[in-house]
C-alpha cells in the first residue's frame, strides 16, 4: 500500500519525526561507541568487527569481509589489531579445519560489557513503558532499516 503524504498531512508529520528520530539515534549511537572505543583503547571500526565477530558464530576473514563490505586484507589488519590487543584470538574453524575462525576472548568480552551497563539498564526502564506488541513493532521496524541500511552500506563499498 502506498501512501500519499500530500493526501494524509498527520502521517507526513509523523515520517518527518520519524527520520529526525533516526537521525538523532544514529548520531547518538555513534557518539556512543566512538566513546566506548576510546575508553577501551579500540578504534571505531575495530569495535564494531569485534561486534561482528561476536554476533556471527565463529566466522572467518571472508565471511567479516561478505558482511562489512571490506577488503579481506583490510579485516585482517583489524583483526591483527583486535588480537593483539586481546579482544580476539584465531582458532580452527570447527566445522571446517581448513578455515581459521575468529573468536572473541571473555577478557576482552568483559572489558567492552561494563562499558554497557548504564546505557542498557536505562534501555530497560524504557522498554518497561511499552507493551509486548509495541516492543515487537519497533523492533520489527528496526530490523527491517538496519537490514536496508546495512545493504546500502555495501552497495557504497562495491562502487568505491
Amino acid at each position: 500500500m502506498t501512501w500519499s503524504t500530500e493526501e494524509n498531512p498527520a502521517r507526513a508529520e509523523v515520517l518527518q519525526a520519524l527520520a529526525d528520530a533516526g537521525r538523532h539515534q544514529s548520531t547518538a549511537m555513534i557518539l556512543f561507541h566512538t566513546n566506548l572505543s576510546k575508553r577501551v583503547g579500540l578504534g571505531t571500526t575495530e569495535e564494531k568487527v569485534l561486534e561482528l565477530v561476536r554476533r556471527h558464530d565463529h566466522p572467518s576473514v571472508g565471511d567479516l569481509a561478505a558482511h562489512t563490505g571490506m577488503a579481506k586484507n583490510s579485516i585482517s589488519d583489524v583483526l591483527d589489531r583486535l588480537e593483539a590487543k586481546g579482544f580476539v584470538a584465531r582458532e580452527r574453524h570447527p566445522e571446517d579445519g581448513r578455515k581459521v575462525a575468529i573468536i572473541a576472548t571473555e577478557e576482552g568480552v568483559a572489558r567492552i560489557g561494563r562499558l554497557f551497563a548504564g546505557l542498557m539498564g536505562r534501555l530497560s526502564q524504557l522498554q518497561a513503558e511499552y507493551t509486548t506488541e509495541e516492543l515487537a513493532l519497533i523492533a520489527e521496524y528496526q530490523r527491517r532499516a538496519a537490514e536496508i541500511q546495512s545493504d546500502e552500506a555495501r552497495t557504497l563499498a562495491e562502487e568505491s
